[in-house]
């Protein structure tokens, strides 16, 4: 899988009929909520209707192995360049899901890699994960944390100034306490070392239809999407976490005011001492 490229991106904005795919997108999510009541029935799992968290976490990783490589594909032409021969040394991989951006890690891609640390809350990712870190030849360097972010020094025990690369590729928006825990991140990142970003941000276009549109739909997407909410101003938060040398963050090209789920990419250097 090292040979793919990234597809050429799109710099023309696409027009007001952008504004229904978030809601094609959370049908396929419901689509799969009978799927998943189906599958506990079948195989006896009774007690996880017991906790409406553990559901969700089985409707979404089940929904998330069908809808996952599509995600994958549209975000490809702003993921791959980003991550590509640019993570380093010991690395943090914030919220990986089920490892489908593991394949850019391989040594080909990045040879600088020396350890990632796969930080993975859900347990119904973690065999698509391991699998994918396999796949990629990486069995030997990324370990799985099944803990979240915002427990890394407690559960995680991993120090401060120990981290090379942070990587948050559409994650920052579904942890619980975002800002906190992007201050508790930084921290860990070594004087010099990068944070890879791609990730959706509340939309800049607050005072024009769209703003109260991505307000209306985030009522009910986090519902169907993990946890995710698209209102956070993830780019905002990022930029005041600390010092940083350099800063090169901007938004995907051909997105717009008619995106409600609009991202940003790019890098963040923290400042030497």
């Amino acid at each position: 899988m090292s040979s793919q490229s990234a597809p050429a991106p799109t710099t023309e904005e696409k027009g007001p009929i952008n504004l229904l795919r978030p809601l094609l997108l959370m049908y396929y999510s419901l689509s799969y909520l009978p799927i998943t009541i189906f599958h506990l029935l079948l195989s006896f799992q009774f007690s996880t209707f017991l906790s409406i968290d553990e559901f969700k976490d089985v409707w979404f990783a089940r929904f998330w192995a069908f809808f996952g490589p599509m995600a994958r594909d549209v975000s490809a032409p702003a993921v791959m360049p980003l991550l590509q021969k640019n993570a380093r040394g010991v690395c943090l991989d914030i919220g990986p899901g089920s490892g489908q951006w593991l394949y850019l890690f391989q040594r080909a891609n990045n040879p600088e890699i020396t350890k990632i640390y796969g930080i993975e809350p859900n347990p119904g990712m973690h065999k698509a994960l391991r699998e994918n870190a396999v796949k990629a030849g990486l069995s030997d360097k990324y370990e799985i944390i099944g803990c979240g972010a915002e427990e890394l020094q407690t559960k995680g025990g991993l120090d401060k100034e120990s981290i090379d690369t942070i990587i948050t590729v559409q994650c920052l928006c579904s942890i619980p306490t975002p800002e906190i825990i992007i201050k508790e991140l930084y921290p860990m990142l070594k004087p010099g070392g990068q944070w890879l970003v791609y990730e959706h941000i509340k939309t800049k276009y607050q005072s024009d239809f769209v703003g109260y549109w991505q307000s209306g739909i985030n009522v009910i997407w986090p519902h169907l999407f993990g946890g995710c909410s698209i209102t956070r101003p993830t780019d905002e938060w990022l930029l005041q976490a600390g010092e940083w040398e350099e800063v090169k963050l901007r938004p995907v090209e051909g997105q717009g005011k008619y995106d409600t789920v609009p991202h940003v990419v790019g890098t963040l250097t923290k400042k030497r001492k």
